[in-house]
């Protein structure tokens, strides 16, 4: 069943963001993730959302997508985002 990486992010460097998101496009569909949708944060309806964007990714399978996170290749392109902003990665696994 398909799993989707649900990215929450508030940007503190979009600049700097730009080198990690160029690096980590080839890596994700390597582990044969998609890019769904990503926009930016219009209203929170119920409860509290400190962050204002998603992005949401799908993958074959869970272990597909955390086969992806957990790889050499993803973790040498991770620091690429350290200090650009906040981040929250949500695995979801579908039914």
């Amino acid at each position: 069943m398909p799993a989707f990486l649900i990215v929450h992010s508030k940007l503190t460097d979009p600049d700097a963001f730009e080198h990690y998101v160029k690096a980590a496009g080839p890596s994700l569909e390597r582990h044969q993730g998609t890019y769904l949708l990503g926009g930016s944060l219009s209203e929170v309806l119920e409860g509290s959302h400190d962050k204002n964007r998603t992005v949401i990714f799908q993958f074959p399978s869970i272990e597909d997508a955390k086969s992806w996170h957990k790889s050499e290749e993803y973790q040498s392109i991770k620091p690429l985002r350290e200090h650009t902003g906040e981040f929250d990665f949500v695995l979801v696994n579908s039914f």
